[in-house]
């Protein structure tokens, strides 16, 4: 009976051993499937980046820019005298969206490039000309640009200076918003090489809105 039960012993061992083979090697396959297709996947990841960053290098500088409208609202400060407005200066933010591919490392440039007030009965015709848009606090915007794709969201602070036509101008306790002009941006792109420089410029361009009012 020891015999016997000892062969069946060896036998359940030689059984497990058999699946504990089996097992381990049916692990090494698929470990070494995931393995190889691990190793696909990055040389096709590797292989991506190169292409893009071949496609960066050789790429033409390119600026999309676009602004939406700006409304500098109520006046801050006015001038004139024996009860007659002849000035108001006025303070707003306008918002721009900037999406360059640049090649190589350079810079971005925001400044003002004109403005051109409307024909309107709420300003002084005498005095049209001398209607101005300028930036609040900075000559011009600045940004740092890498090689491939950037975006950027100048906030532009502006300050106008309006010569409204007294005769139109709103008595106190009412309002009106009319359109002052049009601004025109100049997005400037500037990349650096060892050589020389390269220059790519955009123009942008956005409406202005103002609101006269009464101090109270």
């Amino acid at each position: 009976m020891s015999g016997m039960g000892g062969e069946k012993l060896s036998e359940k061992i030689k059984r497990a051993s058999f699946y504990l083979i089996l097992i381990t090697l049916v692990v090494n396959i698929i470990l070494t499937g995931v393995n190889v297709y691990l190793i696909g996947q990055s040389y096709q990841i590797r292989q991506v980046s190169l292409d893009f960053q071949c496609i960066v290098c050789n790429a033409t500088p390119i600026i999309i820019a676009w602004a939406d409208d700006a409304d500098l609202e109520k006046p801050i400060i006015y001038i004139g005298h024996d009860g007659i407005i002849e000035q108001t200066t006025h303070y707003g933010t306008l918002y721009a969206t900037c999406q360059v591919l640049a090649p190589l490392y350079g810079g971005l440039f925001i400044k003002l490039k004109n403005f051109e007030a409307n024909e309107s009965e709420y300003l002084s015709s005498e005095r049209l000309n001398e209607t101005k848009i300028s930036l609040a606090d900075e000559e011009n915007y600045i940004y740092m640009v890498c090689p491939g794709l950037n975006e950027f969201h100048p906030q532009l602070r502006l300050e106008a200076q309006v010569h409204p036509n007294p005769e139109k101008f709103p008595p106190k306790g009412e309002s009106v918003q009319f359109f002052l002009g049009r601004l025109v941006l100049e997005a400037e792109l500037l990349l650096f090489d060892i050589q020389n420089t390269t220059t790519v410029t955009k123009e942008i361009s956005a409406k202005i809105f103002v609101t006269l009012e009464m101090s109270s």
